[in-house]
């Protein structure tokens, strides 16, 4: 071999090799690597604040964190030849900003404020920009409203735990309702990301206004901020919403439930800010963190903040309840405005609007109990921009935009803008870096400061990785055999995903692994061992398909209960189509089992009803522990798939009628000489004469583990109607009954929805006719 072709075969094979690394990096299971926990994003916007200027829209790079904080680089998005610049839009200004697992794409939106061209960017090759630190090494691409007409004003971006889909919502079509009193907001599903986006039609919402989004770490629950909501207030300024997705995964339909509104404070200006702007979930998703940055009064030039913090849960069923509202008792000063939850799960950076830059640390986040939640002071009072009438000068308003944590929980960035009391003074716009979270000596590395940034508007954005599997376990556990032998399970599985291999094996033993060191007294607590496992079962669904556990009757999004009948979908479950025929109920069909390892490590085989390639039905095992649960299921001995999912005391569900919305329901009619009798329904319901006593059974599942009668609720068209039993319904295994005494109002109403809810847990809609 000459030379010249031993060079060409060296550059041959460099080339050859250099593919293979960038075809690795970009795999099915990247989500599970270390993130880069250096570099950050800011959106700026051209929005113009008081001062009339105006300000580029760009991303702004942030390299060098934390010990080195740096702007690195301008990215101009929308420059004299961008197609938005002469489509009569009012100047673009870029909105929000979200990083995908792998740091090497971002999402950017516009926000036009009027019925002008919305427009997404979709930015890649990140991770050579923030090497190389030239913006011409980004390959952008726009969508514009007239390529998607659903991306109509586009805000929040979260992305899927894979990468490969992402949601977004938006105002909806037409123009922006300035009144926000009508709730036309929806979500929109993008998939096929990154080289080939599909969007999906857009799912109508109770949205009135736009906030900030958050999805949970398994992307099954979507929480939306809805900012701005005057509909059907006569008085007292305008409230906020925050609605929950659940069930929320790429093609299917959702369950859209209103969590809960606060209303503002008698007095509180209606030309004010909203109420609630920002609120995020825990890692798990079962409660929302939520700062109300209201003010209580006006005492001269001071505003005195309302200095609440509510955490609404658990919302895994659409529960409505605030667990716990902090107060100033609990330490909560300066009006808190947004939160920022820790990579680590247990702690949240909760930033402040109504003081001079104040923050406070929330911890004890990851126990599950909001009784157990704390607020700790940072050891400085304040931090932010230098304030430019000087510290004897007049009291300014110095608030705190968006904060955010770097994947090694370690390190937060903090937007900050201030506003002097008069307008015309000048503005000191900056992001402060606090750093050391994680040794408790937590300390301000920077405030980066620059003439473009914009320091007024709200809607500015900052970006960075979400953390990734082996950032988990370099979290929670320190070095060592256990630590080394879970990351070489997941590098082993990313190398065989990469390889096209089976990769099923490796990720397996590491959820073996990670039940077996978890618990009381053991290496990881239950709520370390379920992120692990969350993210270990999303890499799972990535390669082989979805799976869910749900309620049986409804198959509404949720938690299952002990003692409860449960649906399993998902695919290759069992060979063929196979029902129970005796009782008690076998624990195999077809070689198909399914075993249930509960959050106290419990491990119970579940009975089973029913058995398909697609579908298993099976009965949650009494005694189940509370908490996060693993499904395995076996075929012919083997573990074919594994599922993660919720459990707890009460999870009501409806049987219903065939594919009707009726429900799987019955009469007992009592009449005044005191004779009963039991019919089914046909048609619609007659109440019969006035002294009738016409009582509803209805049948369900996951109810029997509710408190006391009076926790248990009926409506019908919005009247109560008298719960006189909820229980095990005896004749069946997992089958619950409620009966209902029907107020004597409903005659003749025609077809009226059903609702029901249990301690707080609402159970999937029916409706019935009336005559």
């Amino acid at each position: 071999m000459t030379e010249n072709h031993k060079r060409y075969t060296t550059l041959l094979i460099a080339i050859l090799s250099f593919g293979l690394v960038a075809t690795a990096q970009t795999g099915r299971l990247d989500f599970f690597k270390s993130k880069d926990p250096s570099f950050a994003l800011f959106v700026n916007t051209s929005a113009t604040p008081e001062s009339g200027k105006q300000y580029p829209d760009e991303l702004v790079l942030i390299t060098g964190l934390p010990s080195n904080p740096t702007i690195s680089a301008h990215v101009d998005l929308i420059g004299p030849n961008h197609p938005l610049t002469n489509c009569g839009c009012a100047g673009g200004r870029l909105r929000n900003a979200a990083l995908s697992p792998d740091g090497d794409t971002a999402l950017v939106s516009t926000d036009s404020h009027n019925d002008f061209f919305s427009a997404l960017y979709i930015v890649r090759n990140i991770r050579a920009f923030v090497q190389s630190k030239n913006p011409a090494d980004l390959r952008i691409r726009v969508i514009t409203e007239a390529d998607v007409p659903q991306i109509h004003f586009l805000s929040g971006f979260a992305f899927g735990p894979d990468g490969r889909w992402a949601v977004t919502n938006t105002d909806g079509p037409g123009t922006i309702d300035g009144l926000y009193k009508n709730p036309k907001g929806t979500i929109v599903v993008i998939t096929g990301l990154p080289d080939n986006p599909v969007f999906s039609a857009p799912i109508n919402t109770q949205m009135h206004s736009l906030g900030n989004i958050d999805l949970s770490l398994d992307g099954r629950t979507l929480l939306l901020n809805d900012t701005t909501d005057f509909s059907g207030i006569t008085s007292g300024g305008p409230k906020s919403d925050q609605i929950i997705v659940r069930g929320f995964q790429p093609g299917d339909s959702p369950r859209v439930t209103v969590v809960s509104f606060f209303p503002t404070p008698k007095g509180f200006p209606s030309t004010g800010p909203p109420p609630v702007r920002d609120a995020r979930l825990t890692l798990d998703g079962r409660f929302i963190l939520e700062p109300i940055p209201l003010i209580s009064s006006i005492a001269g030039q001071t505003l005195v903040a309302l200095d609440q913090i509510a955490i609404l849960g658990p919302v895994r069923n659409g529960s409505t309840n605030i667990t716990r509202l902090l107060t100033e008792a609990d330490g909560v000063t300066g009006g808190p405005f947004e939160v920022a939850v820790s990579p680590d799960g247990d702690s949240a950076l909760v930033t402040n609007a109504l003081d001079n830059g104040g923050a406070k640390l929330m911890t004890g986040i990851s126990s599950g109990d909001p009784g157990q939640i704390r607020l700790k002071a940072l050891p400085f009072q304040f931090f932010g921009p230098p304030f430019p009438l000087g510290a004897d000068g007049p009291a300014v308003l110095a608030p705190h935009g968006q904060a955010i944590f770097t994947p090694d929980a370690d390190t937060a960035l903090v937007s900050n803008w201030i506003t002097p009391p008069l307008l015309g003074m000048g503005l000191t716009p900056s992001l402060s870096v606090l750093t050391g979270f994680q040794s408790g000596n937590i300390r301000l590395a920077a405030n980066l400061s620059d003439p473009a940034f914009n320091p007024v508007d709200q809607r500015q954005q900052i970006a960075t990785q979400p953390a990734g599997l082996m950032d988990y376990i370099n979290l929670y556990l320190p070095a060592g055999s256990l630590r080394d032998t879970l990351i070489k399970d997941i590098s082993s599985a990313i190398d065989q995903a990469d390889r096209q291999q089976d990769a099923f094996a490796p990720l397996l033993d590491f959820i073996l692994k990670v039940g077996s060191n978890s618990g009381t007294g053991r290496a990881l607590k239950a709520s370390q061992a379920a992120t692990l496992n969350t993210l270990a079962i999303a890499g799972i669904q990535a390669l082989y398909g979805h799976t869910e556990i749900v309620p049986a009757a409804g198959f509404g999004a949720g938690s299952v209960a002990p003692e409860s009948v449960a649906t399993l979908f998902g695919s290759n479950l069992a060979a063929s189509q196979a029902s129970a025929t005796s009782l008690p109920l076998p624990t195999t069909i077809l070689t198909t089992q399914v075993t249930i390892v509960d959050s106290a490590g419990v491990s119970r085989v579940a009975p089973l009803f029913f058995v398909s390639p697609n579908q298993i039905n099976f009965l949650v095992p009494k005694g189940t522990a509370i908490g996060r649960a693993l499904a395995f299921v076996r075929r012919d001995g083997e573990v074919s798939t594994v599922i993660d999912f919720d459990v707890d005391r009460v999870a009501p569900g409806l049987f219903t009628t065939g594919a009707s919305n009726d429900p799987a329901a019955m009469l007992q009619r009592v009449r005044a000489d005191g004779s009963q009798s039991v019919e089914p329904i046909a048609g619609p319901i007659d109440l019969g004469p006035a002294t009738d006593q016409v009582y509803l059974i209805l049948f369900g599942t996951g109810i029997r583990g509710r408190s006391e009668i009076p926790g248990v609720s009926v409506s019908v068209r919005d009247q109560s109607a008298t719960v006189t039993f909820a229980g095990a319904q005896g004749g069946a295994d997992g089958l619950d009954q409620v009966n209902v005494l029907l107020p004597r109002s409903l005659a003749g109403l025609g077809r009226q929805v059903l609702t029901l809810s249990v301690d707080g847990y609402d159970a999937n809609n029916v409706s019935i006719a009336f005559r």
